[in-house]
């Protein structure tokens, strides 16, 4: 009776690993924290450049993607339109690590499956978290990879008994540095121990317009739109969905059909983005178009993704995918 009193005590007092996660909603509230900066800048000297600068290397283009008198977030992406893993990461105002998200990375759009026997998110998201977080807590590296590829045995293992590995299928575990979370659904989430953003940065004015006013020329434009609460406008062939804060654009997304302009597929102009960045931003991307090439950068202070598909053999148009702006960090779409 003792024995089983006291595995029941011991038990009942085992300390779970913490978990750490997405930023729940009211992380991103309506008002405007103080000293809010969505002009897209270069990533900064200190903790932001050791976290990136093996990405870098690795193909990703980063960014500082906004600010406010809190923290600084930091966003890259593979240059690699057909492998577009992302990293994420939020610093506080004392240049500390306070949260990191690398989401699951997928396979690439043409990958080579019978050369490379398959695609191993596991392996990708270990070498770039051991690149990234490793290089700003080597102490911690060897424990980083080892516990994403454990993860990924234990996935593997539930696959080959035939029991599902969807849902909330998760691994945590804590050093020193941080908290984390390995999930089948959203890839690894860091929080660091000793650096808390009250405010993360969230505003996109600079480049943003507000969704209330862009319905009206939508419509005009032959789109389909019914906003609130609908993010999303269609008509034939076309579509254009946008994220947001409030009533303010943080991105917009849409594709240019081969064949057509931005003219063609906004005829009332850009006027979901705010006046001061609507020419230049137009004005690459039609280059883009023109060219058949990606594009991944800051035009006038703004994050700009624009992937084309691959042309065909024999020529012809070719439609391209743009993005306009950067997500809020831990949010979807990313």
């Amino acid at each position: 009776m003792f024995i089983l009193l006291a595995l029941i005590m011991t038990a009942s007092c085992t300390v779970r690993e913490p978990v750490a996660q997405l930023p729940p909603p009211g992380t991103y509230r309506p008002e405007d924290p103080v000293g809010e900066d969505s002009e897209a800048r270069q990533v900064p000297p200190g903790t932001a450049t050791t976290l990136t600068a093996a990405l870098v290397t690795a193909g990703a283009f980063c960014v500082q993607i906004r600010s406010n008198a809190d923290g600084r977030a930091v966003r890259c992406r593979n240059r690699d339109a057909y492998d577009p893993w992302v990293a994420q990461f939020l610093l506080d105002r004392d240049d500390r690590l306070a949260w990191a998200w690398i989401p699951k990375p997928s396979p690439p759009v043409y990958a080579e499956w019978d050369r490379t026997g398959g695609f191993d998110a596991a392996d990708c998201l270990t070498r770039l978290a051991v690149a990234s977080l490793g290089a700003l807590w080597p102490d911690a590296a060897e424990r980083i990879g080892t516990e994403i590829q454990q993860y990924g045995g234990d996935l593997h293992d539930l696959a080959e008994r035939g029991q599902s590995i969807e849902g909330a299928f998760t691994r945590a575990w804590r050093d020193d540095h941080a908290d984390y979370t390995m999930s089948s659904a959203d890839g690894l989430i860091v929080a660091g121990r000793d650096a808390v953003v009250d405010r993360w940065p969230s505003d996109s004015g600079h480049y943003g317009g507000r969704m209330s006013d862009a319905v009206g020329d939508l419509q005009e434009s032959g789109y389909e739109c019914f906003y609130p609460p609908q993010v999303v406008c269609r008509r034939e062939f076309n579509e254009f969905r946008v994220s947001l804060r409030g009533d303010r654009i943080v991105t917009a997304d849409f594709d240019i059909n081969g064949g057509e302009t931005l003219a063609d597929t906004f005829p009332r102009g850009l006027t979901f983005l705010a006046p001061d960045v609507r020419s230049e931003v137009g004005a690459r991307i039609e280059d883009a178009r023109l060219a058949r090439t990606d594009f991944l950068g800051v035009v006038a202070g703004t994050v700009l993704t624009v992937d084309a598909a691959p042309v065909p053999p024999v020529g012809g148009s070719v439609p391209i995918a743009v993005r306009i702006g950067s997500p809020l960090i831990g949010t979807f779409p990313i």
